[in-house]
């Protein structure tokens, strides 16, 4: 393995001017064929035809919109969240099966609509992520640990459901960089023991090795980033204001300059419904929206 390495890394020099030695993007990535991508992400498409999110979208790979989402919506939920003493949330993935209150801001139908526009088929809600503190988890993409088959049919949502204040770690991102190679999970497990590869995570007692992929990714993307000159921009939000990004977007929970400071959201994740064979329960919801179906307890 060391033999290996040493054919492989890069030097790679700080911002600080400390240098490293990294695993180059390249080495964890590929580029998709075309035709399996969503029809934005391929190229060719005439501008001239699409809205403004659409154009958005395809430049930065994220779309945000001020004051997207009911005030109702959003008090009902905080009100059932608060319920919870906890500021990571529920451990569980799958909430929404639980919470009524969740899955009517999540499944909101305008949402809906502009995520379909978006991608290109309907969307499916299969996770969602409750913490109202940063997660501090670092440089990544989503579409890294989905079936290599979804190739960016699948997007994320950040709900601000009152005030972000910078001092609370709020969500970064690449603008652009969904345009860059993907990240694929079985190349980055290339890099990692067998004990990484294995670990079972004894919070939620199912495989986490993505929790351990970091060593390998956060210095890549790191350098990436600086190879390609690329700026890191932050989401400053406003109760009831909407982000949505790429599955291949770079992104990242930044550290909380005040440790355990709220930031009060909800983070839910969603794929086309024609490309999760992998998920085959599901149902709609009252105005026709689907989400996943799993034998999951709220906990």
């Amino acid at each position: 393995m060391r033999a290996m390495l040493r054919n492989i890394v890069d030097r790679f020099t700080k911002p600080d001017g400390r240098v490293e030695t990294v695993i180059p993007f390249r080495k964890l990535s590929e580029v998709p064929p075309a035709h399996l991508l969503p029809p934005l992400d391929r190229p060719g498409v005439k501008e001239a035809t699409l809205t403004a999110e659409q154009k958005t979208w395809q430049r930065d790979g994220v779309v945000i919109l001020p004051k997207f989402f009911p005030e109702t919506l959003i008090d009902a939920y905080v009100a059932r969240r608060a319920q919870l003493q906890d500021p990571a949330g529920w451990q569980s993935a799958t909430p929404y099966l639980h919470v009524s209150e969740m899955r009517e801001l999540a499944l909101y139908p305008r949402l809906m609509k502009l995520l379909r526009d978006l991608i290109g088929e309907p969307m499916m809600l299969h996770l969602a992520l409750t913490g109202w503190i940063s997660t501090e988890r670092d440089w990544h993409q989503d579409d890294y640990l989905n079936p290599p088959h979804v190739n960016s049919w699948y997007c994320a949502v950040w709900i601000a459901l009152d005030h972000i204040d910078p001092d609370s770690g709020p969500f970064e991102y690449v603008p652009g960089s969904h345009k860059w190679r993907l990240l694929r999970g079985d190349r980055i497990k290339e890099f990692l023991t067998d004990h990484e590869r294995t670990w079972v995570d004894p919070a939620t007692g199912r495989t986490a090795w993505e929790k351990h992929a970091e060593r390998i990714m956060t210095p890549s993307i790191e350098a990436e980033i600086v190879r390609r000159g690329a700026s890191v921009k932050s989401f400053l939000a406003e109760k009831g204001d909407l982000l949505i990004w790429h599955g291949r977007l770079l992104h990242r929970g930044s550290l909380a300059k005040k440790h355990m400071m709220e930031r009060r959201s909800l983070i839910s994740h969603y794929s086309g419904i024609r490309h999760r064979d992998d998920m085959p329960g599901r149902t709609q919801d009252a105005n026709g929206n689907w989400y996943a179906l799993f034998d999951h307890p709220l906990f």
